[in-house]
């Protein structure tokens, strides 16, 4: 029996063990973190880099006491539009709570001690447009992925977006220096992972990076970035590639949107270092709200030959890119949301038969072909590629019937939150099973980007094979089914007709 100090000392030792296995080292000091679940350890809000207005990002000072990490940091600061906003709705991902300039920040979900360590890392990068997202939204929580899932740890992190992410600023025109922050910021937020992340139960030499739609355009701009990175082992390109962003092409710069803004705020519209300076010292918020009373929805990313390259098709056709293993991967109607909520906030109708045949055509000459183009540079090239589309629907995460397997409604399937996002109808059994199966998928890919999912039947890409993973199809709800990426692929090299037969359904769309 325990004497009454005996007692008080077992407690205080046990408390004391819980409250070390949530407090880690990391180069900047030690950062506490709180228990997700049983099963999982969170860190929140974790400040990886610091930076000025633009400028490149550096490392944070050290600090002297711990850092609470139990709240997610402030999210980037964000350009939306009505049309984006229907968007987000469609696809449950709420606005961020607070932004700030000081938000590069990221979160980590790690295994329990007494489950195993030195697992693989899975990064998430969030999409976006690279205009708005943000790592704090319900959505991407990873407990519930490593809950389910030994061997794995998640991480999201904030990057910055719109104007403070790639101001197009004539001023910091340079052949060495590049503008697009916020690229380096997710080149800053893979760096410190490798440096920290076996602190928290993870391999530095396990780290694959995950990402959709502008997120994953910025995983595959990586892999032309920095050929020769000995990092980043894997990759998954879920809805986006450098070869679907039509802001990629010969370096020039699109100065427009700054100098409105400029103007707008007081700072003149001649590029001078006096309004570069008097653009610097406006607030964000005016700065913000600026660009939306003047109807910018778009700073463009700026091919600067320094992270972004204008060869970028011969970069991939002659293999000068990190040859990693890669999943690609569509949704088999992207563009539902967009096209209806395109047509719902200019107070238009969306008729099904134009708003469903306008995002077929988007769809494929705006992501499928991407995915086309970028599976087989890796295929010609000798890497070790899959190549997947999502054809599920799931009643509680398409609340419209315009609105199919759309972009992004598969996120929360990966990350296994969607019981957490749809209120009506409940998930199905089959949802359920479709979440557990996915997830594995993912996790076993991190696990051995070489061959895992060889393990769970997908065969790697060929171009003339039944090869590509149709997930959800309506042949196997709960899995995958294969068919000939060929099929998929046939019309793409007739996207300028069905760029004509666009603008056709849009001149018939604008009468009604």
């Amino acid at each position: 029996m325990y004497t009454v100090p005996a007692l008080v000392f077992a407690l205080l030792s046990s408390a004391s063990f819980a409250a070390g296995t949530l407090t880690v080292s990391t180069a900047q000091g030690s950062v506490v973190g709180t228990q997700a679940l049983p099963r999982v350890r969170q860190w929140l809000g974790i400040p990886f880099a610091t930076a000025a207005r633009w400028t490149a990002p550096s490392l944070p000072a050290t600090r002297t006491s711990p850092f609470n990490a139990n709240a997610y940091g402030p999210s980037c600061h964000q350009l939306t539009t009505l049309t984006t906003d229907y968007y987000l709705e469609f696809a449950h991902q709420d606005e961020p709570l607070t932004v700030s300039e000081d938000c590069l920040s990221l979160n980590i979900w790690a295994p329990s001690t007494s489950r195993p360590q030195n697992t693989a890392v899975l990064i998430w990068i969030y999409g976006g447009g690279f205009q708005f997202g943000a790592s704090d939204l319900g959505v991407y929580n990873g407990r519930n992925f490593v809950n389910d899932n030994d061997d794995l740890i998640i991480v999201t992190f904030n990057y910055r977006i719109n104007m403070f992410g790639q101001p197009n600023a004539p001023q910091l025109v340079s052949t060495t220096d590049s503008q697009n922050f916020g690229l380096l910021d997710i080149k800053a937020a893979i760096d410190w992972v490798k440096d920290n992340i076996a602190g928290f139960g993870g391999n530095p030499n396990r780290i694959s990076i995950f990402g959709h739609s502008a997120g994953a355009a910025a995983a595959d701009i990586y892999a032309q970035a920095y050929p020769t990175d000995t990092t980043v082992k894997g990759m998954i390109l879920q809805s986006g590639t450098i070869g679907a962003l039509s802001d990629v092409g010969s370096p020039t710069l699109d100065s427009a949107p700054w100098h409105t803004v400029a103007q707008a705020v007081g700072c003149g519209n001649s590029a001078t270092p006096a309004q570069f300076t008097c653009m610097q010292g406006k607030s964000a918020e005016t700065l913000i709200q600026a660009a939306r009373d003047a109807n910018i929805i778009f700073f463009k990313l700026v091919t600067d030959d320094i992270i972004i390259h204008s060869d970028w098709a011969n970069r991939m056709a002659t293999g000068n890119f990190l040859k990693v293993p890669t999943v690609v991967g569509t949704t088999q109607h992207e563009f539902d949301p967009l096209t209806v909520g395109g047509s719902l906030a200019t107070g238009g109708n969306a008729p099904p038969f134009i708003t469903t045949a306008r995002a077929d055509i988007l769809t494929q000459v705006g992501s499928t072909c991407g995915a086309s183009s970028a599976s087989k540079g890796r295929y010609d090239n000798g890497v070790t590629t899959w190549r997947y589309q999502y054809q599920a629907v799931w009643p509680g995460i398409n609340t419209r019937q315009d609105l199919r397997a759309f972009h992004g409604a598969d996120i929360p399937l990966i990350f296994g939150t969607f019981a957490s996002v749809q209120t009506n109808p409940a998930p199905t059994a089959d949802e359920v099973a479709f979440s557990l199966y996915v997830k594995n998928a993912w996790a076993e890919f991190a696990r051995n980007p070489s061959t895992g999912l060889t393990g769970v039947g997908w065969p790697t890409y060929n171009p003339s094979a039944d090869t590509l993973v149709q997930l959800g199809n309506v042949e196997n709800l709960t899995g995958y089914s294969l068919a000939s990426p060929s099929l998929l692929d046939a019309t793409c090299a007739h996207t300028t007709t069905l760029l004509t037969i666009l603008d056709q359904y849009n001149t018939i769309l604008s009468s009604i």
